[in-house]
């Protein structure tokens, strides 16, 4: 069994489960992530929660999210769904989170029926293997001790294939690769691993366009906060098995922190690819 204090899996698997309040509504709550404002994988994985339960024999393809306004955590969401169509192969939904009668988040999901088709993809980078590596759970838990923070339990384990780890890296590059294994093992139902798989996706993509100008998080001067969110699911996978995240940044500029990921297998099968955009803002005072 995984160690309570550093994992959290069944509690963000609860948290990612909605309660239907109304014909296509659904209400989420929240938690804390050490910052007032609600995680933006929290809105991320429970969006796409209410959105796949009112489509039948679909699975989604890609995710474009926009963060609107910061939300509270001491607050519960309600996720309004549109019907948008329901095609031969396709459908659309679009969700709208609201807090406190105010939209904090809108997002457009695909669906489609599976099929076969023509299949190429981006090999995957060589890279030290998951079992090669230190967790990096047991460290940040350390650390918090030694500068008397508070340390926060998280879903997954993460292990960093570069000399830092999921928040920093040793060398200033525009890149970082790392893996990503829930500690236990979870049910069959795809819903709980795309879910658990959007929570994740928001950690760290954005923080890869500061390594480059060797910002940190924790910078006192640093104002850093999602902009913009998508996710493409090409192929089956599962997050008890590990998921390698290779994050790159292309670009930062006029205040804003571009992030990719090509998201591999253990086999080396890309099942997904994201993108974010952030404000990455360095303030005078």
């Amino acid at each position: 069994m995984p160690d309570d204090a550093l994992y959290n899996t069944e509690e963000i698997l609860d948290l990612l489960k909605l309660e239907q309040i109304g014909p296509d509504r659904y209400r989420g709550q929240s938690h804390f992530m050490g910052s007032p404002n609600v995680f933006g994988g929290q809105v991320l994985g429970q969006a796409l929660h209410a959105a796949t339960v009112t489509v039948e024999n679909r699975r989604p393809h890609s995710l474009h999210s926009l963060f609107i306004l910061p939300g509270n955590h001491r607050l519960p969401i309600e996720y309004e769904v549109e019907r948008v169509r329901d095609g031969g192969s396709f459908s659309t939904r679009r969700v709208v989170a609201v807090q406190e009668g105010r939209r904090i988040f809108v997002t457009s999901i695909s669906f489609q029926t599976e099929e076969e088709g023509l299949s190429h993809q981006k090999p995957a980078p060589a890279t030290a293997k998951p079992e090669e590596l230190a967790s990096s759970i047991q460290t940040w838990k350390d650390s918090a001790a030694k500068y008397g923070r508070p340390f926060l339990p998280v879903p997954v384990d993460f292990r960093a294939a570069h000399g830092g780890d999921l928040y920093s890296h040793n060398a200033t590059a525009t890149h970082k690769q790392v893996w990503v294994k829930s500690p236990i093992r979870l049910p069959d139902d795809p819903l709980t691993h795309e879910t658990l798989f959007a929570y994740v996706s928001d950690y760290g993509l954005l923080w890869t366009s500061l390594q480059p100008h060797g910002v940190k998080l924790g910078d006192p001067r640093l104002q850093i906060a999602s902009l913009d969110h998508t996710i493409w699911f090409h192929r089956p996978f599962r997050m008890d098995e590990w998921l390698l995240f290779s994050m790159e940044s292309p670009n930062a500029s006029g205040g804003r922190g571009l992030s990719f990921a090509h998201v591999y297998d253990i086999e080396g099968v890309l099942v997904a690819t994201l993108t974010q955009e952030g404000l990455i803002r360095l303030r005078e005072k």
